[in-house]
Formats: structure tokens, C-alpha cells, sequence
């Protein structure tokens, strides 16, 4: 058992949970949504502080990488003279991501896989049940393996009695997997345009729109090809929506909304040319008193000088007397 699977096996039980509760898988999926996202709530927020932080000092960092292209050591050398002048750490953003990353694997293991997680049949009942699934159906994708077995057992719940029990085989083919008419087991067809087409079309919009207001929200500029990623992220996700069941679609639609209307909650907290005015004061002033710093220095050294020309001149004084 991998480390995403012992992360989905807590997560998979409060969407069983709210499921029981709801009786509707598409509503199940948007109030798992929005518990999950208030369980990594504190990570989102140390994120967003960080990713403004960051912001602020992307110009300085931008300035030594210029300034050191063809000298990597000096390069790093400036860069860590920089984090250390002013107390920050480059890497102390990508923790929280770090954090989220494995949780978000997981999330990823209940939704597609809600036989496991949601009506609880073992791994050996699921094996089991897969290839005769794929007789039923003609094919079986990896990627929609749970969703179509709940297929086949529609279809045709007698050839499954066998590894089910009449428990399981009850609450499968009573599995409420339908959001607003549409079944969420289904495969959204490119080349059959159907209801089904509205789920890939928001999980596009709403992905890119997450995209670009959190880029805005967080202060930050893309140079480059980072200007792209987005779009490149979207487009990605527009075609894996076309070859997963519309269930986990569902949930990247109700991830990105839930996901927008948390950044806008946390803007409240943390405007971000606030935040970067703020620290860029910081900087200034630092640079400020590092400066009276060492012109205290330098009247220091004249002074002593003086005070050493005056004695020698009362020692010749002495001396001439």
C-alpha cells in the first residue's frame, strides 16, 4: 500500500460519510469539496503568504540572476546573502506545497476509485468484478475501471452475484451517481456531442479562470514560458476530461470554484501590493540602517586618526620643550 492510499483511506471515509448522508454522489463530491478544502485551509494561508513574499522579492532575486549569468557560484553566493540579510527563505514557499501534494494524490484515489471508497467493496471483490465488466461493456479503461464496473452492474447485476454479496450488489446498483440528470460514471464523448460536453467545458473555464486570478490575486508576473503554463495546464486537464468519467471532472469543477472563492477570502487578509509595499519598506529600511551603519564606522575611524595626529603633536610639543 502506497502513501496515497493510506492518505485516501481518511478522506475516502468522510466521502462515504457525507454520501450516506446527501444520498447523491455529484452532491456528496461538492460538500467533500469544500470539507477538504477547509482541512488545508491553514496550508492555503501560509501559502499565500509566502507566494507574496516572494513576489516582492522577485525582483532583487531577477537582478542577480541577470547580474551572475555566466558565474553560478557567485550567483548562489548573492542569492543566499540576500535570504540572509533579510530573513527569508526561496524554499520555505514550496513546504506547504510540498504538504499539499501527497493530500491531493489522495483526493485524487477517492475520486476515482468510489467503489473503494464509497461502498467499501475490497480489492479482491473489484478484481474480480473487472474483467466480467469488460465483457459486459466491450472495453474498460484504467482510468475509469470503478465507474465502469457500476456500469456493468447496472446492466446486468445477475453476473456479478457471484463475488458480490446481495448487500454490495444492492447498494451498487443503487449508487446514486447522477448530478443534475447527468450519470457521472459515463465518459464524456469527443466525437458525440451530448449533455455530458458541459462538465469538460467548466472544468476548462473554471481551471483557467482559478489560473489566472490566483497569479493576479498573489501579486506575481510570469516571464517567459511560465506565461504559458497555465494555458498549457488547462489545455491538459480540457483532454483528460474527455477520457475519465465526468464524476472526477465534477470534482475538478467544484476544486477550482471552492479554490477562487477561497483566494478571494484570504485577498481580504492579504492584498498583495499591500503586502509587497510592506515588505519593500522592510528591505528599504534595512538597506537604510546597513548604511548609517557603516558611515557610524567610517567617523569612528577618522575621529581615532585625529586623536592619534594630536598626540603625536603634544609628544613633539614635549619634545621641542
Amino acid at each position: 500500500m502506497g502513501i496515497f492510499d493510506i492518505i485516501a483511506i481518511p478522506l475516502g471515509w468522510i466521502l462515504k460519510i457525507v454520501y450516506e448522508f446527501v444520498g447523491n454522489y455529484g452532491i456528496a463530491l461538492l460538500l467533500f469539496t469544500f470539507i477538504t478544502k477547509v482541512i488545508l485551509f491553514p496550508l492555503a494561508w501560509k501559502q499565500k503568504k509566502s507566494s507574496i513574499k516572494m513576489a516582492a522579492f522577485q525582483p532583487m532575486i531577477n537582478e542577480i540572476n541577470k547580474k551572475y549569468a555566466n558565474n553560478k557560484a557567485k550567483q548562489q553566493e548573492e542569492l543566499i546573502r540576500l535570504q540572509q540579510e533579510h530573513g527569508f527563505s526561496a524554499a520555505s514557499g514550496c513546504l506547504p506545497l510540498l504538504i499539499q501534494m501527497p493530500i491531493l494524490f489522495g483526493l485524487i484515489q477517492v475520486i476515482y476509485k468510489p467503489l473503494t471508497h464509497v461502498a467499501r467493496l475490497s480489492n479482491e471483490v473489484i478484481m474480480q468484478a473487472t474483467p466480467i465488466a469488460k465483457d459486459i461493456l466491450g472495453t474498460l479503461s484504467s482510468y475509469s475501471a470503478e465507474s465502469s464496473i457500476i456500469t456493468a452492474v447496472r446492466q446486468d447485476p445477475q453476473a456479478f452475484s457471484g463475488i458480490m454479496s446481495g448487500k454490495e450488489l444492492e447498494f451498487v446498483q443503487n449508487f446514486n451517481m447522477t448530478f443534475f440528470g447527468m450519470d457521472l460514471t459515463q465518459i464524456p464523448s469527443i466525437k458525440d456531442p451530448s449533455i455530458l460536453w458541459i462538465i469538460p467545458v467548466l472544468s476548462v473555464v473554471a481551471m483557467l479562470v482559478q489560473q489566472i486570478l490566483m497569479t493576479k490575486l498573489n501579486g506575481q508576473k510570469l516571464e517567459g514560458a511560465m506565461k504559458i503554463m497555465p494555458v498549457y495546464t488547462v489545455i491538459m486537464f480540457g483532454y483528460f476530461s474527455f477520457v475519465i468519467p465526468a464524476g472526477v471532472s465534477v470534482y475538478w469543477i467544484f476544486s477550482s470554484v471552492f479554490g477562487i472563492l477561497q483566494d478571494l477570502f484570504l485577498r481580504i487578509f492579504f492584498d498583495p501590493e499591500k503586502e509587497k509595499e510592506k515588505i519593500e519598506q522592510q528591505i528599504k529600511q534595512a538597506k537604510k540602517e546597513a548604511k548609517n551603519k557603516n558611515n557610524t564606522k567610517a567617523p569612528n575611524a577618522a575621529d581615532a586618526k585625529k586623536r592619534l595626529e594630536r598626540a603625536r603633536e603634544l609628544e613633539n610639543e614635549k619634545y621641542g620643550e
